[in-house]
């Protein structure tokens, strides 16, 4: 699973490897999900994509900038 260099690289920066995979395994379980993802997002630039977000999130009741925020995440 982990060689030196991903050994490294968790020691300098765990969070953003144990996020990747994460999202690695969100993508391996939900292929259809990631496909359709990957659809919505292509030839956009980033405020298109944040616009887009926003509009998912809306549609299912939700508020991007408050989850955003939450995570610390800034768009």
């Amino acid at each position: 699973m982990f060689n030196l260099s991903s050994m490294m690289q968790l020691l300098q920066n765990p969070q953003q490897v144990l996020s990747e995979q994460m999202a690695a395994q969100l993508i391996r379980e939900n292929p259809k999900q990631w496909q359709q993802a990957q659809g919505m997002f292509a030839n956009k630039n980033h405020e298109q994509q944040v616009a887009a977000l926003r509009e998912l999130y809306k549609s299912r009741g939700m508020n991007l900038d408050a989850v955003a925020k939450q995570y610390g995440v800034q768009l």
